[in-house]
């Protein structure tokens, strides 16, 4: 028979491509087993909804690996995985890189049930790896009638700091506890016991038809027999951050045993209470217009420190009021779940002073929120030991109170002649505290300071290099994130404690590829979309958004805060690539946009007189303090930074539909952003090609040129190429002459406009007026309010300063997802000359750890970079002045591409060496 070769050739072609295919699976091995599984973003959580999603880190050592499927299953039993078997969900073969915010698809779960689950991945040649080992989730209550049985409690009480306790005794089955789980709320504020021992507190503040609670394991702690369930409660009114609600308490303990039997231990009318009697009731608020509560005087003389221990004898202790089951007014919603959680670490002082008299100056060293816990011992009965908190000492060694934000930062103890430890409850902001009449001396190991902030981790990110000031003010910037991130990303925790919008995107938008934040992030995102409906239903209103929430003076907005929430929703989803956050709420998205667009003049093509605000804030706040709008003209009606924030929702909105496949949408917000850029550039440009402020309400330009109005229109690319000079020029000889509102956007302006070397200027240089060096050479150990904070009496612990935390990730380490959840990443650090000859790095990505180094010399750019397996990155290192584009990566040369200011090429998972020459620029 005679050979056709045409014929041959494509089978020899697939032999060929299968022996090739065989190889490399010959070298390659399999990915192995993934790790540091999450169910919305938690591990191993206590008390999810009806719609968990999952994620999983990847292990592959191979160079380059991708995962291209994967696997999750689920069960009921551990048992059962164990086995092979899914009874409650199998989500087949699935191909995907997707690792994060997977969604559940499987039937209904139910109220009170732990599942157990696992996934495996397959690498890029098709090679299956082994499955995790199981992880596992606790559904919490779904509806009120998951609380069947459990009733909101309280104390009787009209006092506007009300401190009480509560407990119960029950007796439990002497057989195996299978699984026992806790389900508490309360307003404000509880800290619940079991046998005297901690189980947990919280929650986090919010509207009663919108209560949040929290579940906990409680396997450990109950025991056969006798069992006392103990909570402290406290309310204290309304004020920034925090609703007024009403007072109550709800538990439902429910204990699975061994056998199939359910004993529940639940709030009712059988618990007894007493009002906490050691604190003196009546004091002053620690800032009354504000309300964030009060001063605390504890009479040691009436503690019961015994009380949540079971042999505590409480017959004389009163019922409590039944308020009702659930649902009862004002709690008319099933309470929602919350897995972000306060952690709390014990430090001493830096250092304790006498300062005369009997007093002592005690120094925690830095900057923190908390409380202080002091053992006093001594003394006589009802002597009164008189303390303040405080940010900075005057020339006399002691407190400065005209420092301290307008708080009232007193505390008093009147001492028992014995022993004992002196605790109050609520947090606040402080560096020094101050003790006058102390009955021992006060030293370390008496006086401890309790630091509280939200779950964060602090060893998921990392900075160094040859400038010690840089590096300090990374420091400086990183722990500010956990003095500001509390119940909510709050503005201080001093003053005000206001989860506000502008300062919690900020926060957020740093915390989370700095700490790996994520549940705070994506709750406060909620909450503030939340108060659309609540505050802002009408037709007129409608995309409006609560500048901080939640609160107790009700409707309150900030024009540009509400323009910048569409960014900090593109921030989340790129962190995380949560799809399913853009889906559900593309309309409210949507209504953000619509606001804004709705006040776009037709004549101008500009947004002007954008409605909203009051006071200081009407039609767009611009910076705060308003001495940190340095001049800019609040007299425009079309204001130049209102309309970069508006191009930028434009942008934003745009890529939102495009991800959510709305194709209209998509065009429709393109035209609104390509538009408002022409009319930016025809109407804000003068003679000397640079932005003014904005056009007043005749249509005439102002004459100021502010660094604010200059600095977005570099961030966002809206300058035309011949204007580019001229506004880098007017950026760079402003300095620093923005507010932490907005400072953001100057680094933006400097990065994207590759101005490496003034950029490293604006964070180091401590002889300007302002920047966060200044503020370090004056003492600063938080972020300020202001940059001149020491002297004008702005806080001293504004967390809304680590904007610049950015300067760091995107344009001196260069890390920047292009893909949500860095499944795809640029890395492109800045060429900073011989200002800074080399940094090393590392942040956190949903995929893992991304660590960056890079060297620079006179005559060659070499970069170190350690991916996680499923990340690919375009990797641009900087040209100087040569325009070759050859780089060589790991030991061979490899042709890249030249991109304005650098040449880039294409690597995958693992670390990489890559090295090039570069000529003097």
């Amino acid at each position: 028979m005679p050979i056709h070769h045409a014929r041959l050739l494509p089978v020899l072609l697939a032999l060929s491509s299968l022996v090739l295919i065989s190889e490399a699976r010959l070298l390659a091995g399999p990915p192995r087993a993934p790790s540091h599984l999450t169910v919305d973003d938690d591990v191993n959580p206590i008390g999810v909804g009806p719609r968990p999603s999952f994620g999983w880190r990847v292990h592959d050592a191979d160079p380059n690996e991708l995962q291209t499927t994967y696997q999750i299953r689920v069960a009921s039993t551990a048992q059962l995985l164990a086995s092979g078997r899914a009874d409650v969900w199998d989500s087949g073969e699935v191909r995907s890189r997707q690792q994060s915010h997977v969604d559940y698809r499987g039937p209904q779960l139910g109220a009170d049930r732990q599942y157990f689950w696992q996934v495996r991945t397959w690498d890029k040649s098709g090679v299956r790896g082994p499955f995790s080992a199981p992880s596992h989730f606790v559904v919490g209550p779904l509806d009120n009638a998951d609380w069947a049985g459990a009733q909101w409690i309280r104390r009787a009480s009209t006092d506007v700091d009300d401190y009480t306790y509560y407990r119960k005794s029950v007796r439990l089955p002497a057989k195996p506890v299978q699984r026992a789980t806790v389900y508490v709320t309360s307003v404000h504020k509880y800290e619940l016991f079991i046998n005297g021992q901690p189980v947990g507190k919280g929650p986090a503040y919010q509207y009663p038809q919108f209560q949040y609670y929290n579940g906990f394991d409680i396997t450990a702690r109950v025991r056969p027999g006798a069992n006392l369930f103990a909570l402290f409660n406290h309310w204290f009114g309304g004020g920034q951050g925090r609703a007024t609600s009403a007072r109550g308490v709800l538990m439902k303990a429910v204990i699975h045993y061994a056998d199939g039997s359910i004993v529940t231990v639940n709030t009712d009318g059988s618990w007894k209470q007493l009002q906490a009697p050691s604190w003196v009731l009546g004091q002053l608020g620690r800032n009354p217009g504000e309300g964030i509560g009060y001063v605390e005087r504890i009479d040691a003389r009436k503690l019961l420190p015994l009380w949540n221990q079971p042999s505590f004898d409480d017959t004389a202790w009163a019922p409590v009021e039944s308020i009702g089951p659930q649902p009862v007014a004002p709690w008319v919603n099933p309470p929602q779940p919350d897995l972000t959680r306060i952690v709390e670490e014990e430090i001493r002082p830096a250092s304790v002073t006498p300062i005369g008299d009997g007093a002592y100056m005690v120094d925690l060293g830095k900057v923190y929120a908390g409380t202080p816990r002091i053992t006093f011992s001594g003394g006589t009965p009802g002597q009164l030991v008189t303390m303040l908190g405080g940010y900075t000492l005057g020339a006399n060694g002691r407190i400065d109170p005209t420092k301290n934000q307008a708080a009232d930062l007193s505390y008093f103890a009147e001492l028992n002649g014995s022993t004992f430890v002196y605790a109050p409850t609520e947090y606040v902001g402080l560096r020094f505290f101050q003790i006058e009449h102390a009955p021992m001396p006060i030293a370390a190991s008496n006086f401890k300071f309790v630091v509280r902030h939200s779950r964060m981790d602090s060893t998921r990110s990392s900075f160094d290099s040859p400038n010690e000031t840089l590096n300090a003010v990374w420091n400086l910037m990183k722990r500010s994130l956990t003095v500001g991130a509390q119940e909510e990303f709050v503005d201080t925790p001093t003053r005000e404690k206001g989860g506000f919008l502008g300062d919690g995107a900020i926060m957020s938008t740093m915390a989370m590829p700095v700490y790996g934040e994520r549940l705070l992030s994506e709750r406060q995102l909620h909450e503030f979309i939340r108060s659309m409906e609540q505050f802002w239903p009408s037709e007129a209103d409608r995309g409006r958004i609560n500048a901080v929430y939640p609160n107790n003076d009700n409707a309150r907005d900030i024009p540009d805060y509400t323009q910048a929430f569409l960014l900090w929703v593109w921030s989340y989803y790129m962190e995380t690539g949560d799809r399913r956050f853009l889906e559900d709420q593309y309309d409210r998205l949507k209504d953000v946009a619509e606001y804004v667009y709705r006040a776009r003049n037709a004549a101008t093509g500009l947004i002007t007189d954008i409605p909203g605000g009051s006071g200081g804030y009407v039609h767009g706040i611009i910076d705060w303090p308003a001495s940190m709008r340095y001049g800019y003209d609040m007299t425009t009606a079309a204001r130049t930074v209102v309309n970069g924030w508006a191009y930028a929702d434009f942008d934003v909105m745009s890529r939102i539909a495009e991800v959510t496949n709305r194709p209209a949408d998509r065009e429709l917000y393109r035209q609104r952003a390509e538009a408002l850029k022409t009319a930016i550039n025809a109407k804000l440009l003068n003679a000397d090609g640079v932005y003014v402020d904005g056009l007043r309400a005749d249509g005439t330009p102002s004459t100021h040129v502010s660094q604010h109005a200059n600095m977005f229109p570099l961030a966002l690319g809206l300058v035309p190429e011949t204007n580019r000079a001229s506004v880098i020029t007017k950026v760079k000889d402003l300095r620093m002459s923005v507010g932490m509102v907005t400072v953001l956007y100057l680094i933006r302006a400097l990065g994207e406009s590759h101005q490496g070397e003034h950029l490293i200027d604006l964070l180091t240089n401590a002889t300007w007026d302002a920047g966060w060096a200044r503020s370090l050479a004056r003492g600063a150990t938080a972020t300020w309010e202001s940059w001149t904070a020491d002297v004008d009496g702005n806080s001293q612990s504004h967390a809304w300063g680590t904007g610049g935390l950015e300067a760091y990730v995107r344009y001196i380490l260069g890390i920047q997802p292009t893909k949500p959840g860095y499944e795809e990443v640029q890395i492109r650090p800045l060429d900073f000359g011989t200002v800074l000859p080399w940094a090393k790095g590392s942040i956190t990505t949903e995929r893992g750890e991304i660590a960056v180094a890079w060297n620079r010399s006179a005559s060659q750019y070499k970069a170190t970079l350690t991916l996680p397996a499923n990340v690919t990155a375009s990797v641009c290192l900087p040209s100087g002045a040569d325009t070759a584009t050859t780089v060589r990566v790991d030991n061979r040369d490899v042709r890249g591409t030249l991109d304005s200011t650098c040449v880039r090429v294409t690597v995958g998972s693992g670390t990489h060496i890559l090295t090039r020459a570069v000529a003097a620029r």
